[in-house]
């Protein structure tokens, strides 16, 4: 299996790239034309550090198939990252060729398409000011994602450690279109915004129902089972749309609130005959009246696919 490595075809993509990318995933897996079977996770204590490692599958029938493959050595609670990889098995299946694809670039990038597109299925066009919580690479990649879907007035960003801060701006406020306004504060970064994204790998919640009392929209880049960002009213009083629910239970917020005995009081958004609406039916235009504010999203394995399809038709037909 040959290998794509991130030098070869990052600087080939744009995030305007990304997004189509990722909204194609979303609408087709709305449409039923891509499988997403739920991920598979796996954690195991390896002396101080955590061994996770994420199989994220998804196929294109008769087109393409992806396997995204994460694994990472790491401590969520102190935030230290000692080991990552991430890779795409992809095969065209046509003609029976396949690639492995280095995954890092493209997870970062789809991951921030993802939280700006779940916010414009909620908001339409109407944000004007979006928060951002958190200053790692989702953080840029969502504040680049933001700057090129809306017409914004102003991006604020936040996190705990001021030189994270000015990293975050020396790297992302060129290439911005809108004005960056770092906040020393969750409270002076979140005050009237439209929008609030978070993407922060927290094992302990950061947001209450009071905090956002007056932001009208979120979207949460989840972590996996070991993270919280969200404390547990604010999923029981916003509608929220989910991109899998199979995996969204299985996020730390979800399962939080399955062990307190109160997972049914999780405001899922339905249609009128009780289905849970994903980000697929958010994607093709299939809300309704269901008027979520919340979007909750855990990853798929065919945004990866579709990211990776983009790559071999640029690249390699």
């Amino acid at each position: 299996m040959d290998l794509l490595r991130e030098e070869i075809f990052a600087h080939r993509f744009s995030t305007a790239d990304f997004l189509a990318a990722c909204h194609q995933a979303f609408e087709h897996y709305g449409a039923g034309v891509i499988d997403n079977p739920p991920r598979t996770e796996s954690l195991q204590k390896r002396g101080a550090l955590d061994y996770f490692r994420l199989d994220m599958p998804a196929e294109w029938p008769g087109k393409f198939r992806a396997r995204k493959i994460i694994e990472e050595l790491s401590d969520v609670a102190s935030g230290r990252l000692a080991k990552r990889e991430a890779y795409i098995a992809f095969e065209e299946l046509q003609q029976g060729r396949s690639w492995r694809l280095e995954a890092g670039y493209i997870t970062d990038q789809r991951t921030g398409a993802a939280g700006a597109l779940g916010l414009q299925y909620l908001a339409g066009k109407s944000i004007e000011r979006v928060a951002i919580l958190g200053t790692g690479r989702i953080a840029r990649t969502a504040a680049l994602s933001c700057d090129t879907l809306f017409d914004l007035a102003e991006i604020a960003c936040t996190s705990r450690r001021p030189e994270n801060r000015a990293a975050f701006a020396e790297a992302v406020e060129p290439s911005l279109r809108t004005n960056l306004q770092m906040a020393a504060s969750l409270e002076a970064c979140i005050a009237g915004a439209d929008a609030v994204l978070t993407a922060v790998p927290t094992p302990q919640p950061i947001l209450t129902a009071a905090a956002l009392a007056e932001v009208p929209y979120l979207a949460v880049i989840a972590g996996d089972s070991r993270s919280r960002q969200l404390a547990p009213e604010v999923l029981y009083e916003r509608t929220v749309v989910v991109d899998v629910l199979a995996q969204a239970q299985q996020s730390g917020e979800f399962r939080f609130a399955a062990e307190q005995g109160q997972a049914a009081q999780i405001a899922l958004a339905r249609n009128a005959a009780g289905k849970v609406l994903d980000i697929g039916d958010a994607a093709c235009g299939r809300l309704g009246p269901s008027v979520p504010s919340a979007v909750y999203l855990t990853g798929m394995g065919a945004q990866d696919l579709c990211a990776a399809a983009m790559v071999y038709r640029r690249l390699l037909t």
